[in-house]
């Protein structure tokens, strides 16, 4: 949302009206924003159409209007997550303002389809979930593969996307890349405001929450974690510098590396490397959690090497993911419509149930 004077009168206002547990009276939003009564009315009006609050009114002893009061509807509200892979399959995630999560679906878009006409797949899935009985949809969460958009494709064909949705559905819709997706899910999860993951694959992902907000300058710490020196003897790389992590860690790297050579004296080393990096990482990104995903073959050395330099402070641990890029969508989208604003549902464990 811009910063304009409206914007910054519905922020205010759904700070105000979320974070209270007895609820608003239009008397009380004008006084606390320093606005008109009739401003005051017109917005919170405005926000219960919406749905995030709905209004209670009292009867007034004597003459006047009706008393009414405005409350959270958090409870009746939910978002969707949207995940669009590079083989073009669209997964979508539906849950509640606590993470239950209440329904899913997927469909695949045609290679040869064009953009107008898969806008309008991507709107027409969405559309199932505004009125499906799980109540009233108020975001949108959106992960696109980082191998649909630049610098890993020509063009980012999806460029359009967010703006289309909201205009088409009225609704919110917040952008991120996969691997931030996952960030910010671990760390609600963990409850964690600073977190980072790396998922050396056939590149280098790294994922960072930081202040409980996922960092949304991707490409420039991924290129900075890509060629850290990890090996100041080895070979040239195409950056110009030597001996970078990239040409030790990723998938196609590990496989040419254990080709020929004895494979746990490799898988050793490269695992130092990794640590190394990971050592880099933390002192340039501080952290309370740093999680591996993928590379299980790497971790004990990497963490041997990790815990020698980094003795306490930071959780440094290698799992398979548990959580999906479109729940970390889905709750992307609940945060910065909903949570940001209140503390109400911030210290709630993180509830992930199917419903079929």
């Amino acid at each position: 949302m811009q910063d304009t004077k409206h914007a910054r009168i519905i922020r205010s206002l759904k700070q105000l009206t979320l974070s209270s547990r007895t609820g608003v009276s239009r008397a009380e939003a004008a006084k606390s924003l320093q606005i008109d009564l009739r401003t005051a009315s017109f917005y919170l009006e405005q926000l219960a159409d919406l749905g995030l609050l709905r209004s209670e009114k009292t009867p007034c002893i004597g003459k006047g209007r009706p008393h009414v009061t405005y409350r959270s509807n958090a409870d009746n509200l939910c978002f969707l997550g949207l995940q669009i892979l590079n083989n073009l399959t669209v997964s979508a995630v539906v849950i509640d303002a606590s993470g239950r999560e209440l329904q899913h679906s997927q469909i695949t878009l045609p290679e040869n389809m064009s953009r107008l006409s898969a806008f309008s797949c991507i709107l027409q899935l969405v559309n199932q979930f505004k009125d499906n009985g799980n109540g009233k949809l108020y975001g949108i969460g959106m992960a696109i593969s980082r191998w649909l958009q630049p610098p890993l494709a020509g063009e980012d064909v999806y460029a359009n996307l967010a703006d289309f949705l909201e205009r088409e559905t009225g609704l919110a819709v917040h952008r991120d890349v996969n691997i931030n997706t996952l960030a910010f899910a671990q760390a609600k999860q963990l409850n964690c405001h600073n977190l980072a993951i790396v998922h050396p694959g056939n590149v280098i992902e790294f994922g960072l929450v930081r202040d409980g907000l996922p960092d949304v300058n991707f490409a420039k710490r991924e290129a900075w974690l890509s060629h850290v020196c990890v090996n100041p003897d080895g070979r040239r790389c195409y950056c110009g510098k030597h001996g970078c992590l990239e040409n030790y860690v990723t998938h196609g790297a590990r496989h040419e590396r254990l080709l020929n050579n004895n494979k746990s004296a490799t898988l050793k080393t490269l695992g130092t490397m990794l640590g190394i990096a990971m050592v880099r990482l933390v002192r340039k990104y501080p952290v309370e959690t740093l999680l591996l995903l993928g590379a299980e073959e790497l971790f004990p050395a990497a963490e041997e090497y990790f815990k020698t330099r980094i003795p306490s402070g930071v959780n440094f641990y290698c799992k398979r993911n548990s959580l999906t890029v479109d729940y970390g969508a889905a709750l992307m989208s609940a945060h910065f419509e909903l949570h940001r604003f209140t503390e109400e549902y911030n210290n709630q464990p993180l509830k992930k149930e199917n419903k079929k």
